[in-house]
């Protein structure tokens, strides 16, 4: 283990996870400034004074209210009397005028502060390749991550930080049918924040015990408790912002039990000027009968943009098609058309003038190979004037004539993009939940997973929010049974994409007695010792791949899909300890191998999972780009390092020595990760 201190009194550069999150913080902090206050950021530095002055307004308002209500008190005495209401407290419209601009609400809860501080709080965890579950892992830009999503996405951050395109998540509902209780009750980092806010203490016995004030707490917190739901889901929306690019966009899924909650507190961390739209989609054809109020068919899938733009981001592409020139309603018009941007499919010959139905041909027309030879004109109520229709021509507007009726069409070469509107059905080609139902019966062979996303229904946001050719990266981090992974991959297969995937899912036990279907298919088909839902995650997304490559090899376009993908678990990162000699010692519980530490390396060196890793010595030296990453020292290492001088990273709790490389002058281009 490297000494944090030593390394930087020799200007060793530290890169340390909890100071990146502390950082993190502080720029979220200032961007929410920036959005509110942006009167308070003068050349991107905060201005001191100005912030005093609105903090100020607070005190003036308050002092305000004293003098008035004293006011008042004294009028009631003696109308004579005087108040000594001084002038320099009381607001002058301008200010109050300011700061009904300033003034905003949030959405409280008991808990939401412990739910800040683990958003804040640095993980203890750390990747490892599952080799033996990924499929195509050399070649492939897709990812599954098992594990823990708020570790998973703070792990990401530094790498992914503004780099997702897209994220869809489909968590939890917090319904009476829905056995959720808030987990982040049982991580150490949760206890950990719990005793340096003084909620766990210690008796006179040294025996850890819980305050009165966190048994309260635990009891809002409960099972279905709207606090609990919020505490788990405000940490975890804080992150994907975070991971989101500029423009990048996210799709919540959602039903009436938190819609509301989860609105109020989308604005809080998105932004109410980044929202988007609620989507209405449309879940099924056959809406419970048994209720006595209302047949719900509907759920909610929210939408935020990481900063609003006026683009059309949220769009789908419509091929151009053709449309009729003749409107009833417009004035007679006698309109002259350029026989060669007239294609038609009639027969070759002579077409006489004419009426012909609504349309009267003026000039005698020659077609020869579906091409009109000469200049004629038409007489009839057309949409467009001579000179629109020569411009729309000049725009790459063809004109179709489809029958001797001579009802001329037009048609743009280019796509247009057509809005989609807020409710999502079947006429948008969306599936519902009965056809997810069958199409993962279909393709597992079983009835594994219920409530599971159509995956149309992924497929219809992908396309309206990514674009096929620009490697979007799409994120799923409640992955379930993998539909999103399913999605990119058909889309890509459709529209020739190159879009990413990046899927984490906990391993969640299942439970027999609840889902003895999807129990039986893991411990039987898959031979799982202990069925997990990711077991259903990994599978799905396998046989999906299976399924389009299948499809692919009898097309007769051939075209190469990412079709694979690396599944990692998470592992316990080393941990530095004192003994009773404050001698620090490491402890390490974990199995990682030296490639998994040489990726972690360079994930939190800011290098992203697709980016391949070369190893120069075997299970010693690596080399991502630019940089190179050590994870054990031996001469032969270092001789290869003395020669080049790359830009060099190494595990701070690694079994390395500092001094090897000051001796040779290396500690310049040098990076210590913690």
């Amino acid at each position: 283990m490297i000494d944090k201190e030593i390394a930087k009194k020799h200007n060793v550069k530290i890169i340390d996870s909890a100071q990146s999150i502390s950082k993190d913080s502080k720029a979220a902090f200032i961007e929410m400034l920036k959005s509110h206050f942006p009167q308070v950021i003068k050349d991107s530095k905060l201005n001191v004074e100005t912030i005093t002055n609105l903090l100020d307004f607070e005190n003036k308002i308050a002092e305000s209210k004293k003098a008035e209500s004293a006011k008042e008190s004294a009028a009631q005495d003696s109308k004579n009397s005087d108040s000594g209401d001084s002038g320099d407290s009381k607001l002058t419209q301008s200010q109050i005028d300011d700061l009904k601009n300033i003034q905003g609400y949030e959405l409280t809860w008991t808990g939401k502060g412990i739910a800040n501080a683990m958003y804040s709080a640095p993980t203890q965890e750390l990747l490892k390749l599952e080799s033996t579950q990924s499929k195509e892992a050399d070649s492939t830009n897709n990812a599954i991550i098992i594990g823990d999503n708020i570790d998973a996405l703070k792990l990401l951050k530094a790498a992914y930080y503004g780099k997702i395109k897209m994220i869809y998540i489909d968590p939890p509902y917090n319904t009476k049918n829905e056995n959720f209780i808030y987990p982040d009750n049982f991580r150490e980092d949760y206890i950990e924040t719990l005793r340096k806010s003084g909620l766990l203490k210690y008796d006179d016995n040294g025996k850890e015990v819980e305050s009165s004030e966190l048994n309260f707490l635990k009891n809002i917190l409960g099972t279905k408790s709207h606090s609990g739901w919020l505490s788990f889901m405000l940490p975890r929306l804080k992150l994907a912002r975070d991971l989101l690019k500029s423009d990048g966009v996210i799709f919540i899924s959602i039903d009436d039990n938190e819609q509301a909650n989860l609105k109020i507190l989308c604005d809080e961390i998105f932004g109410e000027d980044n929202f988007i739209e609620t989507f209405l989609w449309n879940k099924t054809q056959t809406p419970p009968s048994a209720s006595n109020k209302t047949r719900k068919t509907h759920e909610f899938i929210m939408c935020y943009q990481k900063y609003k733009d006026n683009k059309k981001m949220v769009a789908r592409f419509a091929g151009g098609g053709d449309a009729p020139l003749w409107n009833e309603t417009n004035s007679e018009r006698i309109l002259s058309f350029p026989g060669n941007y007239v294609a038609t499919n009639l027969p070759n010959g002579i077409y006489k003038k004419g009426v012909r139905d609504k349309i009267e041909l003026l000039d005698n027309v020659e077609v020869v190979e579906g091409k009109i030879t000469n200049l004629f004109r038409l007489k009839g109520h057309f949409r467009w004037k001579q000179e629109t229709l020569e411009k729309e021509i000049e725009n790459n507007v063809y004109l179709v004539v489809k029958s001797n009726k001579f009802s001329i069409r037009y048609c743009r070469e280019e796509e247009r993009i057509v809005m989609p509107t807020n409710e999502i059905s079947k006429r948008d080609g969306v599936g519902t939940n009965e056809t997810a139902s069958k199409e993962l019966e279909k393709l597992m062979g079983a009835k594994v997973f219920s409530f599971n996303k159509p995956t149309s229904l992924i497929e219809y946001l992908i396309k309206i929010a990514t674009n096929a050719d620009t490697n979007d990266i799409v994120m799923d981090f409640f992955a379930g049974s993998g539909t999103t992974a399913h999605a990119v991959m058909e889309l890509n297969a459709a529209d020739n994409g190159n879009r990413q995937f990046i899927l984490v899912q906990k391993p969640e036990e299942i439970d027999e007695s609840k889902s003895k279907a999807a129990f039986d298919f893991c411990k039987n088909t898959l031979d799982s010792k202990s069925p997990k839902i990711s077991d259903i995650t990994i599978e799905r997304v396998k046989r999906a791949a299976k399924n389009i490559e299948k499809n692919l090899s009898q097309s007769l376009v051939s075209q190469k899909i990412d079709l694979g993908f690396r599944v990692f678990s998470l592992d316990k990162k080393p941990a530095p300890l004192s003994d009773k000699k404050d001698t620090l010692k490491l402890y390490t519980k974990n199995s990682l191998t030296p490639l998994d530490k040489a990726i972690n390396l360079a994930l939190q060196s800011g290098k992203t999972l697709d980016k391949k890793l070369v190893e120069i010595l075997k299970d010693r030296l690596y080399k991502c780009e630019d940089s190179y990453y050590l994870v054990k020292c031996d001469k032969e290492a270092m001789a290869i390092l003395s020669d080049i001088k790359p830009v060099l990273f190494i595990d701070g709790y690694g079994d390395i020595s500092l001094e090897d490389f000051l001796n040779l002058n290396l500690n310049a281009n040098l990076n210590v990760i913690y």
